[in-house]
């Protein structure tokens, strides 16, 4: 179904706002939808009483009618007011589990609209450990029908702004109640039967359940053609971001860290030491990382161009940066979840870091596949179907495209970086002050950035340009003044020539020339910056973007002075100017040390 926007601004509501939390808990009872923090991941709530209100949800997220919502409580004695029964092993379960990752199919009650359970007899209960969740739950007094809170089809979102990224407009408020524990949606169980029937994994285990149920538990099979699925994730397509998604096996015998509930405690992400290693040890980690490097290096060889995420551990990248292939860190965004066998970090990391990755445009996501038992039976589910993108695509589904990032103001970083980009040319007058504005506007349009040592290092990015013999002060040339405003849209008349001094090199962190000679005269006259000056030729080719002519000869940007020449030749130059740049524009900002945050 086609999304409209019915707000003209979200409200996103503290945790810790006692009076923010119980005006979206009305609000949700009177009708109106509101996405909510768990310890899974956000869900998108309506009052599960109201069919109508169930309706808004399916609006807000493009999602498919014949997928049912699960019912969530604040409290358990609401839940007999859902189900019409509860078998011995549902009230197993319950007891077990209840508040906490898990949700449990039972049949449902005659208050329970058919919208909720998508025409089923059966329906999904759930009562969340998350604090902020809790209170918000028990202040609603109904039972709040939800699934994950975003786009359907894409990565389920783990924290407030991966919401309001998709929801912004759609619903009456975000409550923000930080990042979600585990990172993945709860375990389903069907609990209508004498045995458990587990229908989506999650950080409750097989084994757990087994415990509990004192016998077999099974996984459910696959649809058929045309059938309603019992719980969510079972059929349309689910998780996958915009990008290609291809696992990366691990390699056999590996043993993960918190596959099982009684080795779930966090594993302390240490970068590895190869110096302080043993030769098995820097095996192992090679055997880790080595699918990595050689698949990216096919991608490279069949596609110059393309820019591959990793997600995977800290000893993955660290491994990159030991081969030292400049090209190829130029080529990749890194997502580290913490130590490589580390299943809950990763389990709680995959979403976001499928959201973030995809944010900085890259054509394939590399992902770190874990085989076990436990939570990585959780973990390959909602990654396996990222990768095979598998489910079906209807008609009025969200079309998938890259997340739109919410802005971030400079509070929300717990520190601010500046950088600053240099365009030089000769007077100042034409083609630099051209890359300046379209430079700034790029900035302007990826905004906001963090550092890539650490995310809540906000980093603001800054463009200028100037010129090796101009004099201060001359205006811009009319023609190019002309193009820019008509191929960008941005004003360039006041903007006055300035000539480079050593103060503005020093100031610099990266300097881009026009042309190669520049670069050489810049370099030659201040050779102890050498590491930071680059023609716009020189710099691609650092990346590895290497141009060849029909003879398969290797040739330069080349970008033509325009003055003297006629209209539509200063409008063929700022063009060509605009589409260097946004090629380059990923790994200038990379070249800086920042990210699109």
């Amino acid at each position: 179904m086609e999304r409209k926007k019915i707000y003209e601004e979200t409200k996103l509501i503290k945790g810790s706002d006692k009076d923010g939390i119980k005006d979206c808990a009305a609000h949700l009872a009177s009708g109106e939808v509101v996405a909510f923090p768990t310890e899974t991941v956000y869900g998108l709530g309506a009052n599960a009483f109201d069919a109508e209100a169930v309706g808004r949800i399916f609006a807000a997220k493009g999602r498919p009618s014949d997928n049912p919502l699960i019912c969530h409580v604040g409290d358990k004695a609401l839940i007999k007011d859902i189900v019409s029964e509860i078998s011995p092993l549902a009230q197993k379960l319950i007891d077990a589990f209840m508040p906490g990752p898990i949700t449990v199919i039972m049949k449902k009650a005659d208050a329970i609209p058919s919208e909720v359970t998508a025409g089923l007899g059966t329906v999904g209960v759930r009562m969340p450990s998350d604090p902020v969740a809790n209170e918000f739950l028990k202040a609603c007094n109904v039972p709040v029908a939800a699934p994950s809170a975003n786009l359907s089809g894409t990565p389920s979102p783990t924290n407030a702004r991966s919401v309001m990224e998709d929801m912004e407009g759609y619903v009456y408020a975000v409550i923000d109640g930080g990042d979600s524990v585990f990172g993945i949606e709860s375990t389903v169980v069907d609990a209508t039967g004498e045995k458990p029937v587990i229908l989506r994994p999650g950080a409750v285990t097989k084994a757990d359940i087994e415990a509990c149920a004192n016998g077999d538990a099974a996984y459910a099979g696959t649809l058929e053609a045309g059938q309603t699925p019992m719980a969510p994730g079972m059929k349309y397509r689910h998780y996958a971001p915009f990008a290609n998604v291809e696992i990366m096996d691990m390699p056999k015998g590996a043993k993960l860290i918190g596959d099982e509930a009684d080795d779930a405690a966090p594993s302390e992400v240490k970068k590895p030491d190869f110096a302080e290693m043993s030769e098995d040890d820097r095996q192992a980690l090679v055997d880790i990382a080595s699918p990595f490097i050689h698949r990216e290096k096919e991608l490279l060889k069949a596609n110059p161009f393309a820019r591959v995420g990793v997600f995977a551990g800290v000893e993955v990248k660290a491994l990159y940066e030991k081969l030292g292939d400049k090209i190829l860190l130029a080529h990749t965004e890194f997502y580290e979840y913490g130590n490589a066998l580390d299943v809950r970090a990763a389990a709680h990391s995959l979403f976001e870091g499928l959201r973030h990755l995809d944010s900085q445009e890259v054509d394939v996501i590399l992902a770190q596949g874990l085989t076990g038992g436990g939570m990585a039976t959780a973990y390959m589910n909602r990654l396996g179907k990222a990768a095979g993108k598998k489910g079906e695509l209807l008609p009025g589904m969200p079309k998938p495209e890259r997340p739109a990032r919410a802005e971030l103001p400079l509070e929300a970083f717990k520190d601010t970086y500046t950088a600053q980009i240099l365009f030089a040319d000769d007077d100042n007058t034409c083609l630099s002050q051209a890359c300046e504005a379209i430079m700034t506007g790029l900035i302007e349009k990826n905004a906001p950035f963090d550092m890539l040592v650490s995310r809540d290092i906000g980093c603001e990015i800054y463009c200028e340009s100037a010129g090796i013999t101009a004099s201060d002060g001359a205006s811009c040339d009319p023609g190019m003044i002309k193009a820019v405003s008509e191929v960008t849209g941005r004003n360039i008349s006041h903007c006055r020539s300035t000539r480079i001094d050593p103060a503005l090199y020093d100031g610099s962190d990266l300097i881009i020339t026009v042309r190669d000679e520049h670069a050489f005269e810049i370099i030659k006259a201040f050779p102890q910056i050498k590491d930071k000056v680059y023609s716009l030729s020189s710099f691609a080719a650092s990346c590895g973007l290497v141009f060849k002519d029909l003879g398969g000869r290797t040739v330069s940007i080349s970008i033509p002075d325009p003055r003297g020449e006629n209209e539509a030749t200063y409008l063929h130059t700022v063009k060509a100017i605009k589409a260097w740049l946004e090629m380059l524009f990923p790994y200038l900002i990379k070249s800086l040390g920042a990210e699109r945050a």
